[in-house]
Order: C-alpha cells, then sequence, then structure tokens
C-alpha cells in the first residue's frame, strides 16, 4: 500500500495543534506515513472555502506541516467545496484554485479534493464529469508540468450503500472510473459509511468500477455521529489480503484525540503484519503499549485487567468485546430470578469490574495526561455508577431506579431509561 496514516475529518471540534504534534509522534513510533488535513469545522476547510486562510491561521497552518515532515508524516490538505461549489460561474472557479495556490505557498505539497456529503445531482453522471473537471483544473493549476504530488479525492457516492444503483452499474462511479486521471486516488469507506467489516470482493469491485485500487477512508473507529459511545477495539473486520487491494488505508477515528492510541496502534500493525495476526492480541498489544499514559508500568497487570474492561466496552460499532459482553450477560441475568448464592457471585462480577475501572480513572486523575483524563472520564464514570447500581438491586422505586433517575437532567437520558429491562447491546 501507497500509504497508511490518519484523518481528521470528523464533525466536532478540531484537534489542537499541540495534539496534532502528539499524534505525528505517536504515528512516526508506528510508522504511519500520512496526515489528512480535514476537518470538518475549520470553516476555511468546508464553509467558507472560497475565502483565504488569514494570516495567522495560514502561519499555523505551514507551521503544522513543517512538524509533520520532521516526524517522518506527510501532511496532505484537503478542501471541501461541495455544498455550495457553482462550476459554471468563472468566479468559483478562480476561487477554488487560488484557495490551493495559497495552500501550495505554505510549503504543503500533497492535496485532496473532497465532494463527501454533499446533496446529489438529479444527473449523477453529469455531477461526476464536473468533479473530474474541478479536480483536473486543480491539478493543472498545482502542477503545470505535470503531476508532482499526491491528489486524493473523495466522491459523493463513497460507499456501496451510496452507490445507485448498485456499485458495479452507478453512471456515477463509471464517470469517475473513465474521466480521473490514473495519478489520483480515490476515496472509498466500504460498503456502508461505517462499515464493521470489508471483504475483498467489494473492494474488487469498485475497484474494477473505478479503473484503480481504492484508498480506504476508514469510518471504524469513527465517533463523530454519536455521544454515548468511543471506539477502543482493535483493527478488525478487515482480512489481510485486503491490502493487496488498496492504496492505502487512512482511519477517520474518534472524535477526542487520546482515545485512538489502540485502535492506531493495532491499524499499523494490520498494514504490516504477516501470516498469523489477529485483532485480539493487537489489542492487548496496544494496551499494553498504551499503559504509560495511565502512569502504569508495561508490566501492571491490575491496570490491563482495567484497561481490558474498557476497551471491551468501548469496542467497535455495534459490537461489545468478550468482556463486555459477559459483564452484560452478567447483569442480564440479575435482572431475573436466581439462588441467593448465584445472585451474590454475580453482584461481586459487577462490583469488582467496577473496581477495576475505578482504579483506572484513579489513575487518570492523579496522572499528568489530562487530555486523556477528561476524554475517558464520562464514560468511566457512567460505566462505575451502572455496575455499582446493578449490583445492589433495589426492592422497589428509589433513586437507582432508572425510571427516576432524578438526577439526571436531559432528555436524552431519560429515553435511554424509559422501557428498559437490561435486554439488548447497549
Amino acid at each position: 500500500m501507497k500509504r497508511v496514516g490518519v484523518i481528521e475529518g470528523f464533525y466536532g471540534p478540531p484537534w489542537t495543534d499541540a495534539q496534532r504534534e502528539r499524534l505525528f509522534g505517536r504515528m512516526a513510533g508506528w510508522g504511519m506515513d500520512t496526515y489528512l488535513y480535514a476537518p470538518k469545522d475549520d470553516p476555511w476547510h468546508r464553509q467558507r472555502w472560497r475565502d483565504p486562510y488569514p494570516p495567522q491561521h495560514a502561519q499555523t497552518l505551514s507551521a503544522l506541516a513543517g512538524v509533520a515532515r520532521s516526524r517522518g508524516v506527510q501532511l496532505v490538505y484537503a478542501l471541501s467545496p461541495g455544498l455550495d461549489l457553482d462550476w459554471t460561474a468563472p468566479e468559483d472557479r478562480q476561487a477554488l484554485i487560488a484557495k490551493y495556490a495559497q495552500v501550495a505557498a505554505l510549503g504543503i505539497q500533497e492535496f485532496a479534493l473532497l465532494f463527501d456529503d454533499i446533496p446529489y445531482s438529479d444527473d449523477r453522471a453529469a455531477q461526476a464529469r464536473v468533479q473530474v473537471e474541478a479536480a483536473h483544473a486543480v491539478m493543472d493549476a498545482l502542477w503545470p508540468g505535470g503531476q508532482a504530488g499526491a491528489f486524493l479525492f473523495c466522491p459523493t457516492e463513497y460507499c456501496g450503500e451510496r452507490a445507485v444503483p448498485s456499485v458495479a452499474t452507478s453512471p456515477y462511479l463509471r464517470e469517475l472510473g473513465a474521466g480521473l486521471r490514473d495519478g489520483i486516488e480515490v476515496f472509498w469507506t466500504g460498503p456502508q459509511v461505517v462499515s464493521p467489516t470489508i471483504s475483498v470482493d467489494s473492494v474488487q469491485e469498485v475497484n474494477a468500477v473505478l479503473r484503480r485500487p481504492v484508498l480506504l477512508w476508514d469510518n471504524l473507529h469513527a465517533s463523530d455521529y454519536t455521544l454515548h459511545r468511543l471506539h477502543l477495539g482493535p483493527y478488525a473486520g478487515r482480512p489481510l489480503a485486503l491490502r493487496d487491494h488498496l492504496s492505502g488505508i487512512l482511519s477517520n477515528p474518534n472524535t477526542p484525540l487520546e482515545p485512538n492510541t489502540p485502535g492506531l496502534h493495532s491499524l499499523a500493525e494490520y498494514a504490516r503484519a504477516q501470516d498469523g495476526w489477529t485483532p485480539d492480541a493487537s489489542l492487548e498489544r496496544a494496551l499494553r503499549a498504551w499503559l504509560p499514559e495511565f502512569g502504569a508500568q508495561p508490566d501492571d497487570g491490575v491496570m490491563l485487567d482495567g484497561l481490558r474492561v474498557l476497551a471491551d466496552a468501548l469496542y467497535l460499532p455495534g459490537s461489545l468485546g468478550p468482556r463486555a459482553q459477559a459483564l452484560l450477560d452478567t447483569a442480564q441475568a440479575l435482572s431475573g430470578p436466581l439462588p441467593d448464592a448465584q445472585r451474590a457471585e454475580h453482584a461481586r462480577t459487577l462490583r469488582e469490574a467496577a473496581r477495576s475501572l475505578g482504579r483506572v480513572l484513579r489513575a487518570l486523575e492523579a496522572g499528568r495526561n489530562r487530555d486523556l483524563l477528561f476524554d475517558l472520564h464520562p464514560f468511566l464514570a457512567d460505566l462505575i455508577q451502572e455496575l455499582h447500581r446493578l449490583s445492589a438491586p433495589v426492592s422497589g422505586p428509589d433513586v437507582d431506579d432508572p425510571e427516576v433517575f432524578l438526577y439526571r437532567g436531559s432528555l436524552a437520558d431519560r429515553l435511554l431509561a424509559l422501557g428498559w429491562d437490561g435486554a439488548g447491546d447497549t
């Protein structure tokens, strides 16, 4: 694969420059080489794409690219003009080219043009042709003598479920495949926007239509579509053979930076793994490598047990890790009739999990990585509280009854409690 790295492409507060610098250092250690700058809430990236960066912001972006290069990471700058780009208007064409020219003058040498999450045209083939023309116009302006750097492209139909009527027969994708120059790498998220699994066959299908290996924009660990979870699980659901059919993999991960360490560590392993590599073993290594951020030594088994529970509780989209699933099964059993001895044993299991997570929380509270504390605190606090509540069930309405959580103020929290019966993967 040409590239393996990270996309800052989520909706929500962008990472700070200090956080990005920490990320570049970690990427260098993991052997990752590409960072795509595409935060949806950078106003000059999307909403105000026509406007040049103000001097201070331009200087910051230039410095960021320099820091990335110093760590062996290439910063790719992405622009997302598709919400209101009018390619028939000369002023919009000029604005698009001028924006890339400004960024190139900052010392950035690799670029991307994104048309994701925008309205569809009634004539999707025509929409594709306009986007192809825009991409080529930008490239010709950047490199009059021929393409001299990477150029990445995100289509409007960027996954299987958005291809109409199908991947193989989409007029839009067919136009892109026929029209885009060979040197352009095209993003793809898999069968879905967030794809729990991606098969070799599905990627071969889109590669044939686009006439090139796709570049995987992987939303496996993305969290900007939900406030109620993070994803701390391993890089999974992609066979090792998939790598042979991709130009690369860029992960668009959790919105908060610090919880991304396990997933990115695992992705970096996957990129260079030999036969026999497994996601479970990869997660174990990633958690051990993460221990110093919690003020623990790599051989601290007690803290590692807590991280294992936490990672399994905040695992991957639509699934729990095995330890979390076992805890859910135990909690569900407690909601039904049980012999007293078995009930007591189940309650002890939940309390021990709460104590294990509590040790993680206390270590963070006493540690120096405040970002990691702030990112994980809400999830740790909720898990610990619920495990304690369920391990000491009440006999009647009380403050711990899910129907009368009076201390929970939001409608969303009260909706979560409605009809609660302890069932289901939540």
